[in-house]
């Protein structure tokens, strides 16, 4: 794998629920990020249309650990195609197990890891209220919270912050990385 240094990749990991898209959706809309979104690789590399739910069980299926492994290996695939072209990226992805950050440690050891939180209140209401590709339950969240290996290296963000708020935390963090 190639090792690509100083450039710009943020992941924006956490639990489904967490607001981790709309960190993303933030990092795309002001500071023109690319955005690689795990639920819409996922869905293509297995041929169904993005926004069709899939309900599978917890680590079954589309979302077994192979299928988790393509899907994180072209996300990082890609990052390494758009940084080639100079762009700036977000990967957007849960990023449960620290072998899925190695992936991006491994191809970008600058990356910087944003990790989403909020309340179980505010995720478990996100995931009843979500309109989106994802196909999260709350049943999904639980699940993940039993394995989810927390890391120590990342930045916490709460997503319950304004919208302002938000952005502000990430301009601080971006103009501390020299962005």
């Amino acid at each position: 794998m190639i090792i690509l240094c100083n450039v710009v990749i943020v992941v924006v990991m956490g639990l489904s629920g967490s607001g981790k898209s709309y960190l993303a959706k933030l990092l795309h809309r002001y500071w023109g990020f690319e955005w690689i979104r795990s639920d819409e690789i996922r869905k293509k590399l297995a041929g169904i249309e993005p926004t069709k739910h899939v309900r599978e069980a917890f680590g079954e299926g589309i979302y077994s650990q192979d299928w988790t492994e393509r899907v994180y290996s072209q996300m990082v695939k890609m990052a390494e195609d758009l940084v080639k072209e100079g762009k700036k990226v977000v990967l957007d992805a849960t990023f449960l197990k620290e072998w899925q950050r190695e992936l991006v440690k491994s191809a970008f050891p600058d990356a910087i890891f944003l990790l989403a939180e909020a309340s179980d209140e505010t995720i478990r209401r996100r995931l009843r209220e979500r309109e989106d590709i994802s196909d999260a339950t709350e049943e999904i969240y639980l699940k993940q919270k039993e394995v989810f290996e927390r890391p120590s290296y990342a930045v916490v963000v709460n997503t319950e912050k304004s919208e302002e708020e938000l952005r502000e935390l990430l301009q601080n963090l971006l103009s501390a990385k020299g962005v």
